[in-house]
């Protein structure tokens, strides 16, 4: 498969596992953008219709009246639409014969039947959560209950943080894998990112859990991405200058993934928060977006101030990762990596992965060998202890 030239791998060309999507939390809207107008989305290789119902609840349903095929979301200049009947409570109608459906996906009113409503006469319904100003499904191939939650952000809280306002797209790239990757990919910091030189690291299996704990010291180049990054720049985190203290001269990254489509990093230095979301579209296809929020720079003092560096912060981050867009868009398929040993763990991460993509009891048997922590060779281990002796010298 190709897309813009480029060649494209499926989840069964990486051997990923029985499913071409994972199981998981994922991205599919801001909430701002989800109202009592329709919002056609398109995820998973299926259409689905997002619309805020008259309680406020966000509702999800798949986009094709089983009764004849039609699109519920697009057909505009339907009388059904136009008279203000498309939308009651929490339902919707079919534009086409007012097939009413409810927020379960269960069609409850047909107005010209009087007979039992056909038990085929149903859409799916997403499991969904609002959070954090972003929409949220779960999909699941088995179709069951989630196992796993949504992360905690208890930034979102604290007075002291400047909030995201949405979702940055980053950028439409090809298999989430290739993304994934990065998570466990040491090296390129420094040769990608001019990001300064590795001192500690590790991967951690953690069930759902994916770890990445990171420090980088001294050798930064002088991008912008790199700086603001380690706290010294726009404002952000600490005071630039020439005389810099030991906290200066480190990036701690502390990062995991919760299953395949949410990536929580904090850094440390920056006092800074990123979600990254990777929303597959298709099978070898993935959207990627990102919100990223800091503790006030000014200490509350200057909203404007703080929102404008907050910008600043949250576009260099983007940025950041539109240089491994650009790798990721114009490179073949990793289906087999020539591994290193001084490279990450690649096959413990993909391995984690892969569990997603598998049925739920096989999880564990996939797990066996990668549960635990995973270092690089001539890398020391990441701990608390030594980054606090690293910052404090």
């Amino acid at each position: 498969m190709n897309v813009r030239g480029v060649p494209v791998a499926t989840s069964a060309e990486y051997e990923l596992g029985e499913y071409a999507f994972p199981r998981g939390w994922f991205a599919v809207a801001e909430g701002e953008q989800v109202t009592r107008a329709p919002l056609n989305v398109h995820y998973f290789g299926q259409d689905m219709v997002l619309y805020r119902g008259e309680s406020g609840r966000v509702v999800m349903l798949d986009a094709y009246c089983p009764h004849m095929g039609t699109h519920i979301g697009k057909c505009r200049n339907s009388a059904t639409v136009l008279n203000g009947t498309f939308l009651e409570g929490d339902s919707i109608r079919c534009p086409f014969h007012a097939w009413r459906f409810g927020p379960d996906g269960r069609c409850d009113h047909i107005p010209y039947f009087n007979g039992p409503i056909p038990e085929k006469a149903r859409l799916k319904s997403w499991p969904v959560e609002e959070r954090w100003g972003i929409v949220f499904c779960w999909h699941d191939p088995e179709d069951q209950a989630p196992d796993f939650p949504l992360p905690e952000i208890p930034e979102w809280d604290d007075p002291r943080f400047v909030r995201w306002h949405g979702l940055d797209h980053v950028a439409d790239l090809h298999h989430p894998v290739e993304v994934f990757d990065n998570e466990s990919d040491g090296p390129h910091l420094e040769y990608l990112h001019g990001a300064g030189k590795l001192q500690a690291y590790e991967n951690e299996v953690d069930g759902h859990l994916y770890h990445q704990r990171e420090t980088l010291i001294e050798g930064f180049s002088s991008t912008e991405e790199s700086k603001v990054l380690m706290g010294d720049s726009s404002g952000v985190g600490h005071e630039s200058g020439a005389d810099r203290s030991p906290a200066l001269r480190t990036m701690t990254t502390v990062g995991a993934y919760h299953g395949t489509g949410l990536m929580l990093a904090r850094f440390v230095e920056a006092n800074g928060v990123q979600l990254l979301c990777i929303t597959p579209v298709n099978d070898g296809e993935c959207r990627v977006m990102s919100a990223a929020m800091l503790r006030s720079p000014t200490g509350n003092t200057d909203p404007a101030t703080d929102e404008q560096i907050r910008r600043t912060y949250a576009g260099l981050l983007v940025e950041g990762l539109r240089r491994d867009g650009e790798v990721w868009l114009n490179k073949k398929p990793a289906l087999q990596i020539l591994q290193l040993p001084t490279d990450g763990p690649f096959g413990h991460g993909r391995r984690w992965y892969s569990q997603f993509f598998n049925p739920r009891e096989k999880a564990a048997a996939i797990l066996k060998n990668s549960t635990g922590r995973h270092t690089i060779r001539g890398i020391q281990p990441w701990s608390e202890s030594e980054h606090a002796r690293m910052v404090n010298g």
